[in-house]
C-alpha cells in the first residue's frame, strides 16, 4: 500500500510546449529523474496530451479554489500528482478541462528567473517542490530544486510559509496563514 510519499511517489508532468525549451523546468526536471536525481521519486511521466493525464490525479492548477494540504494524502498515494507545464500566459487553455481533483498551492513567491519576486507565478518544479512540501516530504521538494541553481533561493525565500504550511491539517488553517502573510 502507498501511504508515504517518500516511499513511492508517481508525477506526471503535462508539457504543453509554450514555453522556451532552454528556461523549461518541466524538460529540465524530466531529464533530471531520468539521471536519477530524485531517489525519492519513483515514477515520473512525461506527457504532451491532455488525455494522457491520470484522470484522478491531484491537478496542480493556480484557479483552482481548493488548496492542496496534508488531507491531499491519500489521493496522492492512490493517484499520484500532476504538473501541467505551460505559459502563464495560456493558463485558460490548458485548465478549462475538468479534472476531479483540482488543487491550487496557497500562496507563495516565486524565485525562477522569469518571475522572481512574484506571488504565486511559480515555475513548474517550484509547483511540485512546495506540493511535497505540503504533503509533508521535505526531502524531495530539496531533490528537486537541487537541480537548478536558484531553486535553493525558493526554498530560503518561502521557508517561514513552507513550514507553517505543512504543519496545517486542513485548508481552513492554510486560509488563515495566507491571510496573515498577504
Amino acid at each position: 500500500m502507498r501511504s508515504d510519499p517518500r516511499t513511492r511517489s508517481v508525477v506526471t508532468i503535462y508539457h504543453a510546449d509554450q514555453c522556451d525549451r532552454k528556461k523549461c523546468t518541466g524538460i529540465k526536471t524530466w531529464l533530471a529523474f531520468k539521471q536519477s536525481k530524485f531517489p525519492s521519486i519513483t515514477h515520473m511521466r512525461f506527457i504532451k496530451r491532455l488525455p494522457q493525464i491520470p484522470r484522478y490525479s491531484l491537478i496542480l492548477n493556480p484557479s483552482a479554489e481548493d488548496i492542496l494540504c496534508y488531507t491531499d494524502l491519500d489521493v496522492f498515494t492512490k493517484s499520484g500528482l500532476t504538473v501541467l507545464d505551460c505559459s502563464w500566459n495560456h493558463t485558460e487553455e490548458i485548465f478549462a478541462k475538468h479534472f476531479p481533483h483540482p488543487r491550487r498551492l496557497p500562496y507563495l513567491i516565486a524565485a525562477n528567473p522569469t518571475n522572481y519576486g512574484k506571488p504565486t507565478k511559480l515555475s513548474s518544479v517550484e509547483a511540485l517542490a512546495a506540493a511535497f512540501f505540503l504533503l509533508r516530504s521535505e526531502r524531495t521538494a530539496n531533490e528537486l530544486m537541487s537541480v537548478f541553481n536558484w531553486g535553493k533561493q525558493f526554498l530560503t525565500l518561502n521557508s517561514n510559509l513552507l513550514h507553517d504550511y505543512a504543519a496545517s491539517n486542513s485548508t481552513d488553517e492554510i486560509k488563515k496563514i495566507e491571510l496573515e502573510y498577504f
